[in-house]
């Protein structure tokens, strides 16, 4: 099947799962909701989806999720099996569950293009909607987008960091179940890694499918070397020999022997991994043996619970590793358990609105974000009033018009091809693994000054409850 098709196939998979997450999302959502119905306050109201706080020394976030979320969106409907759940809890009166059969989101989406780099604070998504319907979209907007914007994040910094060395997701035994180890996967790969170990990932997203063989496979032979041979046979082009179970330095003598012979029968080993000890010396010494006997071609790959932190100091250490493969530390972000992602309240029938709790506050109204462009590098961005005037480039793009897509979902490979060019334009500073200033968010006049007069108006207790 061809990648093209596979991709196709998963937009239309994923549209369907997602169609059939309704019932995902918090109680009070439908509390709210109902409450609404009741009072028949269903105007129309805008709210921002972003992200309050970068985790220390990230500098940047790449926006991701945000095409599931608009499948999301534009797909939700309530089963008789939903209805039926919703009135067994006593919760809700008829009429209320009455009008939930009909439910479906009707408004307008703005967002950033997935796999753009943004700062904290700067909205990834704007909905705009009957208060109802943009009220509902809260939960599932946050749990698809938080998630998959952390581990594209962290797979950015994994690969920056290893940079020009590639990076292969080996996650997907430590990922938290099933649809984090999918998401997580196709997250990484839009933020520049090259492949996946998660065939499933492989089957529906098109991600180029990575690996080796365990140690219980050198340990299922009478000797490490049988092993070898046993595994080139079935793979006489594309393997690599997994090489410290016993030693490192003897298990790089064997892969020796075993590439000078497929070298006679017209074929290449790729190359050998290693998984454990000091990678940074090992890896010095396992490329000194295959360069003494010409097999300078045998890529070295390194594993064994990394992150962007150890790839910096092997590199620091001259380690001679050209892939390497990151599984618990980058499908689970840690040791950044989750990322601040909120949805608030921006402007209604009222006017804007704001929140001044402190440290939690929200800037008011309908916003774009502007991209500052300056000798050849995103140097910062602009939040502003919708009818400001900002020489920008606006990041915010309408994705959902009266509750329908304006475009398609862009493919996987057009994504990643999209964030590693943006991420190429972001000052060099920021791309390191000790980011002391992150990527800088400035706030335009109108906007400081909308922020003054409400912080002023509630502050003095004008409609204080």
């Amino acid at each position: 099947m061809c990648i093209k098709h596979t991709i196709q196939m998963t937009n239309k998979t994923t549209a369907q799962a997602i169609e059939n997450r309704t019932m995902l999302t918090d109680l009070y959502q439908f509390t709210m909701n109902a409450a609404y119905f009741d009072n028949n306050k269903n105007e129309k109201a805008t709210f921002d989806l972003f992200i309050r706080k970068l985790p220390r020394d990230w500098g940047y976030f790449i926006a991701n999720g945000i095409e599931d979320a608009v499948d999301y969106a534009t797909n939700i409907r309530f089963d008789e099996k939903d209805i039926n759940y919703l009135g067994s809890q006593n919760l809700f009166k008829k009429d209320f569950l009455n009008y939930k059969k009909d439910f479906k989101f009707t408004g307008d989406i703005y967002a950033v293009k997935e796999g753009t780099p943004i700062t904290a604070n700067a909205p990834l998504m704007r909905v705009t909607a009957p208060r109802m319907e943009a009220q509902f979209l809260e939960t599932i907007l946050l749990n698809t987008a938080n998630f998959q914007t952390m581990i594209a994040s962290k797979a950015n910094r994994v690969v920056n960091a290893a940079y020009p060395a590639s990076v292969s997701d080996y996650g997907l035994r430590r990922a938290q179940d099933q649809d984090a180890a999918m998401k997580g996967a196709r997250a990484t790969y839009i933020a520049g890694c090259v492949g996946t170990s998660n065939v499933r990932a492989g089957m529906e997203y098109g991600i180029p499918i990575k690996g080796t063989h365990a140690h219980s496979f050198v340990k299922s032979f009478p000797t490490e070397l049988e092993a070898f041979k046993a595994y080139v046979k079935t793979f006489p082009d594309n393997a690599i020999l997994l090489i410290d179970t016993y030693d490192t330095l003897n298990g790089a003598g064997n892969a020796a022997i075993v590439a000078k012979e497929l070298e006679k029968a017209g074929h290449r080993l790729l190359g050998v991994r290693i998984d454990s000890e000091d990678l940074a010396m090992r890896s010095r010494q396992v490329r000194q043996i295959f360069d003494n006997v010409d097999l300078n071609y045998l890529k070295i790959f390194g594993t064994n619970d990394l992150n962007e932190y150890k790839i910096e100091d092997l590199k620091s250490r001259s380690a001679k590793i050209d892939g390497y493969g990151v599984g618990t530390e980058m499908i689970t972000a840690k040791p950044t358990a989750a990322i601040p992602g909120v949805y608030k309240l921006a402007e209604d029938e009222d006017g804007p609105k704001i929140k001044l709790s402190a440290d939690k506050r929200s800037f008011p109204g309908k916003k774009q974000v502007y991209r500052i462009i300056e000798k050849g590098f995103y140097a910062y961005d602009i939040l502003a009033l919708e009818e400001e005037e900002i020489f920008g480039t606006p990041l915010l793009e309408k994705v959902v018009e009266n509750g329908k897509r304006t475009r398609e979902r862009r493919s996987l490979d057009e994504t990643r091809a999209y964030c590693l060019n943006e991420v190429s334009k972001l000052p060099e500073h920021l791309r390191q693994v000790h980011v002391m200033k992150p990527y800088e968010l400035r706030i335009s006049p109108g906007l400081e000054s909308l922020v003054t007069n409400l912080t002023e108006k509630y502050s003095h207790g004008v409609l204080a409850i």
